[in-house]
């Protein structure tokens, strides 16, 4: 079964609800994320100025943290094939290991390209070491007409994930239901984090820069520290 992770405890420090313009990480935050290159990987319509993921890309850059951002040609309508050869790229720029962030489709998209036998592992001069997967966009579970975008991206894939992974959910996800969280959860090997009520904790979520989500991160990190760690001895 997943480890599941509570929003009470996932680390024992929180950071201040600041406006997230003056908003400054905690030292042990930043050390811990210096080793890595983040990629960040949004999901359907990409993420907008006021999404988390967008806010931490400024703040990452802002404390010397090294970030990517998976850009796409067409976030409306997207294929599988041009979906995965951007991350691709993105990821064979990279030359720390890498952590994702992804979220909605995004998380979708980084399952399934850690579960291709071509790239798995390794992608490109790169290592993918860590994902934080935040609320996966399941199209079985939704009922609006914008699943049928993302119909080519199904169904999930149920390999265990090569790296540690996060998984985030929210009580109100109309992209995914709980039970359906637990199961992927299970089925990648990956931590659970209960989010709440937070819908599908995207650009209307007014999550600001989300320390529940950094929060989660750090613990990532620490594990992926520890992973990589023991690999050496």
């Amino acid at each position: 079964m997943p480890t599941i992770l509570r929003h009470s405890t996932a680390l024992p420090y929180a950071l201040s609800p600041l406006p997230h313009l003056t908003t400054k990480l905690s030292a042990a935050l930043v050390r811990a994320l210096l080793p890595f290159d983040l990629v960040i990987v949004p999901g359907l319509f990409g993420s907008g100025e006021d999404h988390w993921q967008s806010i931490w890309a400024s703040l990452f850059q802002a404390h010397g943290v090294s970030v990517r951002r998976v850009e796409q040609d067409d976030w409306e309508n997207p294929t599988p094939a041009a979906w995965h050869e951007r991350l691709h790229q993105t990821l064979a720029a990279s030359r720390k290991p890498v952590l994702l962030i992804a979220h909605s489709l995004g998380a979708i998209l980084s399952a399934r390209h850690a579960s291709n036998a071509t790239s798995r592992n390794m992608y490109g001069t790169s290592s993918v070491v860590g994902a934080l997967l935040v609320a996966p966009a399941d199209a079985a579970n939704h009922t609006g007409p914008d699943a049928a975008r993302i119909e080519g991206f199904m169904p999930p894939p149920s390999q265990k994930l090569p790296f540690p992974a996060t998984l985030v959910f929210s009580q109100n996800d109309p992209w995914l239901e709980v039970n359906r969280a637990h199961q992927l959860a299970k089925n990648w090997g990956a931590s659970l984090l209960d989010a709440g009520y937070a819908g599908h904790i995207g650009q209307d979520a007014n999550v600001e820069h989300w320390p529940l989500g950094l929060n989660a991160l750090h613990a990532l990190a620490l594990t992926c520290h520890a992973t990589q760690a023991f690999s050496r001895t």
